[in-house]
C-alpha cells in the first residue's frame, strides 16, 4: 500500500526561494505573501527562515549572507549546506514569475491544511468527547484562518482601486444610490442606501421600532427586489419575524394576525403573502445565543452558497464572547463590534446590527439620543460606518410638530431617523412614518408645515392613539 504524500511541489518552491535571493525586486515585491509554512520540503523552509531574518533586519540577501545567516542559525546543515543554498538558483533566471509561483504554493498549502483540519475533525468526531455544532465551529474558524493567512498579505495595486472608483461612480451616476435600496428615499439619499462593506448601527431605546425598520427594509430589499440576506436573530424567532413580514407584505393589522382574527378574505391575503415570502432567500438564525464567531462561520457559508447580499444582527447587547472569562462586557462588546466590522469587509457586503440605547436618553427634554448613548462600548462608535438612531415622539407623549433642518412634522406616526455618525457624508435626521399596526417603516407621508425657526405648531386636534 502505497503512503499518500501531501499536496506540494518542491521544484516551485526550489523557484521561489531562489528567486527570493537572486532577484531583489522579487525579495521586496513578495515577503508581504510568503510564509514559512508554504514550504513543505524543510530544507527549503529553513533557506526561507534565514533569508526572512536578513530581510527583517535590513539586510543584503545573496546566496553568501543566506549561507552565512544559516550558520550562525545552526542550521546550514538542515539547508543541505551551502551546496544546498546554491541548488535552489542554478535553474531561476529571473523572479518575474514569482507571484504565480507563490499562488500554486498558496494553492497546495491551504489543500494541505484542509487535510490536516479535516483529520483532526475526524478524530474528535469519533472520539464523541466534543459536542458536533462546536466541532463545527471550530473546523470553520480553523479553515478560515488558513484562507485568511494566504489572502491577507495579497496587496492590490493602486490602479485596482482607481478602476473600482470609476465603476462605482458609473454605478451610481443615475440613481444616486451605491448601495442595495432601503426602500426608505431620503435614507437612500443620505447613505446611498446600504453600501458594502459598511457596518450599519440602528440603535435605541426599546419599542421605538428598531426590529421592525430592519424588517421593513428587508421587505424592500429582499420580498420586493430577491436581495438573499441573512437575518441572525437574538431576540425574536423566526416565526415572529415571518409573521411582521406578512404583515408588511399583506399589509394585515399585525395583532389581527397574531390573534387569529382575520376575516376569510385577509386569510387568503395572508396564505398569499406567506407563499411569496417563503420564495425567498431569506434564511434566519434564531438561537438565542451567539458569538461573533457562530456568525461569522454561518455567514461565510450563506455567502458561498447562496451569495447573500447583507446580513442583519438583532441585537449586539444579546451577543456572547467567545471566551468571556475575565472580560469585561465593554470588552465583549468591542470584540463583537469589532468583529462585525471585519466581517462586512471579509465579505464585502453591508453588516447592519441593531443596538440597544443607555436610559440617559430618558433623561433629555427632547429624547434624541446621541453617541454617547451607545450601550456598553464607545467601540461601537469607532467600527461603525453608519449610525441611525430612532425616536418615535409619540411614545413620549409629544403633542407638538418637530422640526427636522427647515420644515416640522406632525408627531403622528413620526419617527425621527438621526443619523449622527456617517463616515462617508453628512450627518442629518431625516424623517420616516411608522405605521403601528402592520410595523412598517415608509417614507414620511404626514402633514408637513414650514419651519420658521422658531414656532413649533401645536398638534392637539390629532387624535393619538396613546
Amino acid at each position: 500500500m502505497s503512503i499518500q504524500v501531501p499536496p506540494s511541489d518542491e521544484k516551485v518552491e526550489a523557484a521561489v526561494v531562489g528567486a527570493l535571493i537572486l532577484d531583489q525586486n522579487a525579495l521586496f515585491g513578495s515577503m508581504d505573501r510568503i510564509f514559512r509554512e508554504l514550504f513543505y520540503k524543510e530544507s527549503y523552509g529553513v533557506i526561507f527562515d534565514a533569508i526572512q531574518d536578513i530581510y527583517d533586519n535590513n539586510g543584503k540577501v545573496d546566496i553568501f549572507t543566506v549561507a552565512d545567516r544559516l550558520n550562525k542559525m545552526g542550521k546550514l546543515e538542515a539547508a543541505g549546506g551551502v551546496y544546498g543554498v546554491t541548488q535552489v538558483t542554478k535553474d531561476v533566471v529571473t523572479g518575474v514569475n514569482i507571484a504565480d509561483h507563490v499562488m500554486i504554493l498558496s494553492e497546495l498549502y491551504l489543500k494541505r491544511e484542509t487535510i490536516r483540519i479535516g483529520q483532526q475533525a475526524a478524530g474528535k468526531g469519533y472520539s464523541g468527547e466534543v459536542d458536533a455544532f462546536d466541532l463545527v465551529t471550530q473546523t470553520g474558524t480553523e479553515l478560515e484562518r488558513a484562507h485568511e493567512r494566504v489572502v491577507s498579505g495579497m496587496s492590490r495595486d493602486i490602479a485596482y482601486f482607481g478602476m473600482k472608483v470609476l465603476e462605482q461612480h458609473a454605478a451610481v451616476k443615475d440613481t444616486g444610490i451605491l448601495g442595495i435600496e432601503t426602500g426608505i428615499a431620503e435614507l437612500d439619499r443620505t447613505i446611498c442606501g446600504l453600501v458594502s462593506p459598511d457596518l450599519i448601527i440602528i440603535a435605541a431605546r426599546p419599542g421605538m421600532g428598531k426590529t421592525a425598520l430592519a424588517l421593513s427594509i428587508t421587505h424592500s430589499t429582499s420580498v420586493l427586489r430577491d436581495v438573499p440576506c441573512a437575518w441572525f436573530s437574538l431576540e425574536m424567532d423566526g416565526v415572529q419575524l415571518v409573521r411582521r413580514l406578512s404583515s408588511i407584505h399583506a399589509s394585515l393589522d399585525h395583532e389581527t394576525i397574531r390573534n387569529g382574527k382575520t376575516t376569510d378574505e385577509e386569510s387568503v391575503l395572508l396564505h398569499n403573502a406567506v407563499a411569496d415570502i417563503v420564495k425567498k432567500r431569506i434564511f434566519i438564525e434564531d438561537k438565542t445565543s451567539a458569538n461573533i464567531r457562530d456568525i461569522k462561520t454561518r455567514a461565510n457559508v450563506l455567502k458561498r452558497k447562496h451569495d447573500i447580499g447583507y446580513i442583519v444582527v438583532d441585537y449586539i447587547q444579546l451577543m456572547e464572547g467567545i471566551d468571556s472569562r475575565g472580560k469585561s462586557r465593554e470588552v465583549i462588546v468591542s470584540e463583537i463590534s469589532r468583529g462585525l466590522k471585519c466581517l462586512a469587509k471579509d465579505l464585502e457586503i453591508p453588516v447592519i446590527a441593531l443596538s440597544q440605547l443607555s436610559r440617559k436618553v430618558e433623561e433629555r427634554a427632547d429624547k434624541l439620543p446621541m453617541l454617547s448613548d451607545l450601550r456598553e462600548s464607545g467601540a461601537i462608535e469607532q467600527d461603525a460606518d453608519i449610525v441611525l438612531f430612532l425616536m418615535r415622539p409619540c411614545k413620549y407623549e409629544v403633542t407638538e410638530y418637530q422640526p427636522i433642518r427647515d420644515m416640522q412634522y406632525h408627531p403622528a406616526d413620526l419617527c425621527i431617523g438621526k443619523i449622527d455618525k456617517n463616515r462617508h457624508g453628512d450627518t442629518r435626521s431625516i424623517p420616516m412614518s411608522f405605521k403601528g399596526s402592520t410595523m412598517k417603516f415608509t417614507e414620511f407621508n404626514g402633514k408637513v408645515e414650514p419651519f420658521d425657526g422658531k414656532n413649533v405648531l401645536p398638534a392637539e386636534s390629532y387624535d393619538f392613539p396613546f
